[in-house]
This record gives C-alpha cells, sequence and structure tokens, in this order.
C-alpha cells in the first residue's frame, strides 16, 4: 500500500508538470509537447538515500535536487556553446541506448540468469509487429495509434500463452475504481551526506532533458539548425516543479521521459495541444487505481517491444543531430570518446562498481557517463 501511494503522488506530480511543460512563453515551459515522469536519473541516488534513512529521506533530497535543478535552468542559456549538436545529439543516442538495455531482456525472456525464452520472444516479436505494420502501412489517424495497437494484441496474447502472471491480474481486478491517494510519510529527513548523489543526479537529469527537448525543437522545426537554449531552460524549469512537488507530496524523482519524446516522432503526434489530456490523464489515474494497475501488470515481452520500438527512433534521431553538420577531428573526439566510455557501462558490467559512493550515480548510467 505504501508503494503503491508513493507512485499515485508520483503520477500528480508527473502530470501537472507535463502541462507545464507546454506553457510557450515566461519562465515555465518549453511550449513542446515533452512529458515528465519518474525516470531513471534519480534511481540511484534513490536507493541509496532509501538504505540510509529511508523514504523521508528520498522525498526530502527529491525536494532540494527539484531547488537544484531550478537554478540550472535560470543559467542554462549562458551555457549555449557547451551544447553544439554533436553534443545534443550524443544525449538523445544515448537515451536510445540505454532503452536497449531495458528492452532486449524483457523482449528475448532474459530473466535472472535464465536464457532467451522461444514463447516470449514470440509474443513480443508479434506485439512489435502489431505496432510496426500501422506505423509504415496504415493511413490516416491509423498511424497515431501503433502502441494503442500493439497493447491489446500483446496482452491479449500473453494470457492465451500463460504468461500474464495471476498475481498481476487478481491485484489488477481487485483494485477499486475510485480511491484517494494518500502521503507515504509525515514528515521529511534531510542528510548531508545524500548531497552530492542527488546533486549528480539532478545534472544527469538535466543534460538528458537537454537532449530531448532539443529533439523536440527538431521534430516541430523542419529548419533546426541548433538548440533554442531558452525554450530548454523554461522546460527543464518546469521539470524542476514536478521534481519539487513530487518530493513535497511524498513521491520520487521526476525528468523528461524519453521514451514518450520517441513515441511522438513514431506517430508524429508531437502537438502540445495532445500534452493536456496526457497530464490530465496522469493526474486522474492515480485516482483511479484499477486503470493504473492495467498499466502496472504489463508483461514484460509488451514491454520490451515498445521498448524496441522507441529506441528505434531516439537512436537514429539521435545520430542525424550529430551528422547535421560537418564532424572534424575535434568534434570526432569529443563525440567518440564520450560514446566508448559511455557504452563501457553496458558492455562491461562492474567495470565502475569499487568507485565511491558520492559518484556511484554518475557510473551507472551510460547517459551520465557520457554527458
Amino acid at each position: 500500500e505504501e508503494v503503491a501511494n508513493v507512485l499515485r503522488m508520483s503520477m500528480i506530480a508527473s502530470g501537472i508538470a507535463t502541462i507545464l511543460q507546454t506553457l510557450p512563453k515566461g519562465p515555465v515551459g518549453s511550449g513542446y509537447f515533452c512529458p515528465i515522469s519518474s525516470g531513471p536519473a534519480f534511481v540511484s541516488a534513490s536507493i541509496l538515500a532509501g538504505k540510509t534513512g529511508g523514504l523521508r529521506a528520498v522525498f526530502a533530497m527529491t525536494v532540494l535536487s527539484g531547488l537544484f535543478e531550478g537554478l540550472l535552468a535560470r543559467v542554462l542559456p549562458r551555457l549555449r556553446t557547451l551544447f553544439p549538436p554533436e553534443v545534443t545529439g550524443l544525449v538523445v543516442t544515448m537515451v536510445g541506448i540505454q532503452l536497449v538495455t531495458l528492452g532486449c531482456p524483457r523482449f528475448l525472456g532474459f530473466q535472472g540468469g535464465a536464457g532467451p525464452q522461444g514463447i516470449v520472444t514470440a509474443l513480443a516479436t508479434v506485439t512489435l509487429a502489431a505496432m510496426i505494420a500501422p506505423t509504415i502501412w496504415g493511413k490516416g489517424k491509423l498511424r497515431l495509434y501503433p502502441v494503442l495497437i500493439g497493447l491489446p494484441v500483446g496482452y491479449l496474447l500473453a494470457y492465451f500463452l500463460g504468461i500474464f502472471q495471476t498475481e498481476g491480474l487478481q491485484h489488477m481486478l481487485a483494485s477499486p475504481m475510485i480511491s484517494l491517494p494518500r502521503k507515504a510519510h509525515t514528515g521529511w529527513a534531510f542528510d548531508v551526506t545524500l548531497l552530492p548523489a542527488f546533486l549528480i543526479a539532478s545534472l544527469a537529469s538535466t543534460l538528458k532533458a537537454v537532449g530531448d527537448l532539443t529533439l523536440c525543437q527538431r521534430i516541430n522545426d523542419a529548419d533546426w539548425k541548433r538548440t533554442d537554449m531558452r525554450s530548454v531552460s523554461g522546460g527543464i524549469f518546469a521539470n524542476a516543479i514536478g521534481n519539487g512537488l513530487s518530493g513535497l507530496l511524498g513521491g520520487i524523482g521526476q525528468s523528461t521521459f524519453s521514451s514518450n519524446v520517441g513515441l511522438a516522432l513514431a506517430t508524429g503526434a508531437a502537438s502540445r495541444s495532445v500534452a493536456i489530456p496526457c497530464g490530465i490523464l496522469m493526474i486522474l489515474l492515480a485516482f483511479l487505481p484499477k486503470l493504473a494497475a492495467f498499466f502496472a501488470v504489463m508483461p514484460d515481452p509488451v514491454m520490451g517491444a515498445i521498448l524496441i520500438y522507441v529506441a528505434c527512433y531516439m537512436i537514429l534521431a539521435g545520430i542525424q543531430v550529430i551528422t547535421s553538420r560537418m564532424l572534424d577531428a575535434r568534434r570526432t573526439f569529443v563525440v567518440g570518446i564520450a560514446l566508448i566510455f559511455g557504452l563501457s557501462v553496458d558492455m562491461v558490467p562492474g567495470l565502475y562498481r569499487d568507485l565511491p559512493n558520492q559518484i556511484q550515480p554518475v557510473f551507472s548510467s551510460s547517459l551520465a557517463v557520457s554527458t
């Protein structure tokens, strides 16, 4: 019950921040449809806080990370020279590559050291094909709904093949239709020793947002040439509000959600008018536990198929941004060295295992290392 309440409070913060993200003018918002949700940037730092101070420490440090991210957002326009296309493109590419490490094990049924499972791979393949088909051959509005077509196909197949866990179905059916989420804590516990880990996580989240918002700009502007840092600054400030609000309500760290940006690129549904109903739906899900449970019990192969579908667009879009201008020797080394050491995190597990706890959050993520 406590976990459910943490997630539901996080969803309320996500919905509000996603709506704020679309504001086109003023200090808050990028003016683009760039959903915000509980992303991977804060996972390592939150686990560290949970082990040392419990959930109260997680919530308190999440509030502080939101404040720090807000400060970064204000100075970001002055740092334009640090974000040329080859850097922002690399961030987008690494986000897509990070999705591969999440998607492929689920797609192949590679869990707990067991090898690939044929029935799981078959289910994931059919689900992926059900999303690819309308994207390539669909006409009119059918091309806007590849995931909504793939989801029921995957769920039904999982049920008939016996992959759907009985406990998950029972939990979904037993959940009430409407209920109020409650705070999972009665206070906050600030711990100075946790500050470095959360500041590093905030920096990684900010850099990830720069890449996501750059891709949003490129999707919406056929004549795109360079990142609009004013828009990015407003977007990161909206993310900072979501972060701080999540900690205050009793939720976990918030980031721009790269897979949703990739989905917008895949479907062409990138208008900011989509964001308001999207944000409202996120908030409503927090009050509709049965509907939220439907997504929470998503079978792993279905989730893997969706992640692979989205990663295709993210990786190739990032490469297009990198190569949007000529790569001389200097830019080649900037991209190449960062790419190599970023990939080393996923290609050589345990390579950075013995580093101090304070910097572990950076070296636990290929995205953080490369950026």
